[in-house]
């Protein structure tokens, strides 16, 4: 009996049992380190989870990996992965199981800013009641421009979301790609234009070498002057150096960071003090629904193995995403 093997820490574990209706053909075991899937190595053909990437060239009969999350860094990134070592792998992402809630995470930080809550928050702290003065910067979001860096699932929900606030969007992504409920589409070499007019800017970018600080100072000296920024893809995509200089310049208003280049932030970063800026550790993906949904997407994927058929979210494992 070939195995199919849940490498998944215990925060993320799934009903076990739901898996081994999803798949009676397998045995069905659970890991919980690389010294727990060695055993294994030899009948493994599907992995649900975080398979070892230095254990990937040892385990001849691995066919399919269905990643837990949607950045494939954990695996394309890690110094013992070649991916040109393994052309006939399949890995396929959690691509669109975070959209809902990574969608409401971002307008909860461009409403947060625009309503200037984080003063609100810190006058509560101090049983301080403010006026009308103190609150001179709020504004609202209808009739206001936002452009989207990466516009798959979570960029396209983003969209829908602005969409509702009465707002606009441009997608910014590296294939061109039209977007729905975009205003257009432009690539990454033409953005410049777009960022002058964008009242906020959201990045939802995978972490890959084309990525990396990718969002550096002259992004943010494109930007229209005062715009917010929003990050909720990987940190290594921002040049953090130059965020904290074009948030202390003023040139970007504010920020609101879900991800960070170290994480977790170091206790001396300038971030964590920063009245403009809003840090969450990385928890914009989280709900109580990422199981269920995660699993949905698995249980199509594997209808679809079993079939030979085309994969959801099949990763290009030489570009990261």
């Amino acid at each position: 009996m070939p195995t199919l093997l849940v490498c998944l820490p215990d925060d993320q574990l799934p009903d076990l049992d739901r898996v081994r209706a999803l798949a009676p053909e397998f045995e069905v075991v659970r890991t919980r380190s690389k010294e727990d899937v060695r055993p294994h190595l030899g009948e493994v053909t599907v992995a649900l989870g975080y398979f070892p990437p230095a254990l990937v060239a040892e385990a001849p009969a691995l066919e399919w990996i269905q990643s837990w999350s949607a950045g494939l860094d954990w695996l394309v990134a890690h110094e013992a992965f070649d991916s040109s070592a393994h052309p006939d792998l399949m890995v396929t992402s959690a691509s669109g199981v975070h959209a809902v809630p990574i969608g409401e995470h971002v307008f909860a930080m461009l409403l947060a800013v625009a309503r200037d809550l984080p003063r609100a928050f810190r006058d509560q702290r101090d049983r301080r009641w403010g006026t009308s003065d103190d609150y001179g910067g709020v504004f609202e979001w209808l009739n206001k421009r936002l452009v989207m860096i990466g516009a798959g699932s979570i960029g396209e929900r983003v969209i829908r979301l602005a969409d509702a606030f009465g707002m606009t969007a441009v997608a910014v992504r590296h294939s061109g790609r039209e977007t729905p409920g975009a205003l257009r589409t432009v690539t990454p070499d033409a953005m410049a234009d777009e960022l002058a007019e964008a009242d906020a800017v959201v990045a939802a970018l995978p972490a890959t070498a084309a990525t990396y600080r990718m969002l550096d100072a002259s992004v943010f000296g494109a930007m229209k002057r005062g715009a917010v920024f929003v990050n909720v893809g990987r940190g290594e995509t921002v040049d953090q150096y130059d965020l904290i200089e074009a948030l202390r310049s003023g040139q970007v208003g504010a920020a609101g960071l879900d991800v960070v280049e170290d994480e977790p932030l170091p206790a001396s970063s300038p971030l964590w003090t920063m009245d403009n800026v809003i840090v969450t550790p990385h928890v914009a993906g989280d709900t109580p629904r990422y199981a269920d949904r995660a699993l949905a997407l698995f249980a199509d994927n594997l209808d679809r193995w079993r079939a030979g058929s085309d994969l959801r979210n099949r990763v290009d494992l030489d570009a990261g995403y």
